[in-house]
């Protein structure tokens, strides 16, 4: 590895080489939109939740200085590696099977404030400001009214940002659920009775 940069090109073979390249604002967010509005499906979890607004949807960074707009210091908020506790709308796909109240594993991961508009939709949210578990946490007030898990309509396909680590290790025995309810209710078809 080049200081994070990826692998030196001699490194793989070379009837490979050509698949090697860089995720850039510029080339992959319009074909990822493209993805989106012709029906697929993207499920973006930890910082990758970033996406959404990369996308320009109504979604901005919580954690952040309302003075200066520049993220909250470690001195303000840090929270390594600790289980939270987030409300959940359980009548929403994205959340089938899930408690009201679940615990998270959570470290110092992305969530959004969310505006109102169409097609957008908070499924899991921090209500209160001791969520806290299990673990420590410097500064979780500021998580109150937050959201970690997003639904959001990108043309005719869906977006789930899981700014959560709703993947990480053994845990998600209690948020595994996300995963899956994503993977098949991001292209599921609604079913009309008669």
């Amino acid at each position: 590895m080049r200081g994070g940069s990826g692998p030196s090109p001699e490194s793989i073979p070379a009837e490979h080489r050509n698949k090697l390249g860089a995720i850039t604002e510029s080339k992959t967010i319009p074909q990822l939109r493209q993805f989106l509005a012709d029906g697929g499906t993207i499920l973006a979890i930890g910082s990758s939740s970033g996406l959404g607004q990369m996308l320009g949807l109504p979604v901005t960074n919580a954690l952040v200085d309302e003075k200066t707009g520049r993220p909250l210091p470690a001195e303000n908020f840090y929270i390594p590696g600790s289980v939270l506790q987030v409300r959940v709308d359980p009548s929403n796909p994205l959340a089938y099977g899930l408690p009201e109240k679940l615990d998270v594993f959570y470290d110092n991961n992305p969530v959004y404030r969310l505006k109102e508009a169409p097609g957008i939709r908070k499924v899991a949210w921090f209500d209160t400001d001791k969520p806290l578990r299990s673990g420590w946490a410097w500064g979780q007030q500021y998580l109150n009214g937050t959201v970690p898990v997003v639904e959001a309509e990108v043309g005719r396909g869906k977006l789930f940002l899981y700014g959560t680590l709703i993947a990480f290790r053994a845990h998600p025995h209690g948020t595994f659920k996300f995963l899956f309810n994503g993977i098949y209710y991001g292209n599921a078809t609604p079913v009309k009775f008669d």
